[in-house]
């Protein structure tokens, strides 16, 4: 597996087990509330509901990251060089950093072109 390829496995990986756990939270919440007030749900709404949550979470996590990047891009707390624009630095006050990682983990041809 190439550099580049295990790079963005990874951080796919990162976005799955975050929608994961969203889901699980969500899901185990609902249930507990739902069984407080004595009814009883079947298992296939819980499932329906946790397939859709499971793809929601993992897109907001990426749209969160792309919008972190711009925004850190915007205020310099990252700074871009060359053509393909590649990664010069992220700011250690970058308020979002862990997103823009996550970000730039997604595109690992922002930190070196050549990488694949």
């Amino acid at each position: 597996m190439k550099a580049a390829s295990k790079i963005r496995f990874k951080a796919r990986l990162i976005v799955l087990l975050i929608g994961l756990l969203v889901t699980e939270i969500t899901v185990l919440t609902i249930s507990i509330l739902v069984g407080l007030e004595g009814t009883k749900v079947p298992p296939m709404p819980f499932a329906v509901f946790a397939c859709v949550t499971l793809a929601l979470a993992q897109r907001w996590v990426i749209v969160d990251a792309a919008n972190a990047f711009e925004e850190a891009t915007r205020n310099r707390k990252v700074i871009l060089a060359g053509l393909p624009p590649q990664l010069v630095s992220i700011s250690q006050t970058c308020s979002r950093r862990w997103f823009v990682l996550l970000h730039v983990r997604l595109h690992p041809e922002l930190i070196d072109p050549d990488l694949d």
